[in-house]
Order: C-alpha cells, then sequence, then structure tokens
C-alpha cells in the first residue's frame, strides 16, 4: 500500500462518479487525486 501513503490523513473533497473516463475520480486536499476504473476485468487505479 505504499503508492497511496501521500493520501494518509488527507481529506476527502469531492468525488466525481463517474468521470470523463467513465471511472471514478477521488479528489483530495492538496490536489491529490485518486482515479479508478475498471480495465478488462481488473480494477486499475492512477494517483496523480
Amino acid at each position: 500500500m505504499g503508492k497511496f501513503d501521500a493520501l494518509k490523513m488527507l481529506e476527502l473533497v469531492k468525488v466525481e462518479d463517474p468521470d470523463s473516463d467513465g471511472g471514478l475520480t477521488l479528489i483530495f486536499q492538496e490536489n491529490k487525486t485518486l482515479k479508478i476504473k475498471v480495465v478488462d476485468g481488473k480494477l486499475v487505479s492512477e494517483f496523480v
């Protein structure tokens, strides 16, 4: 779970469901963004 350490203790500010890609976008404090979607039957996440 080290990939998501930057999100620890940050407040969730906004949820876009569905987002422009048809997935889910979680927006946290400090403009940290986590995009989640299903690709070929697998859950894929991208931290920006």
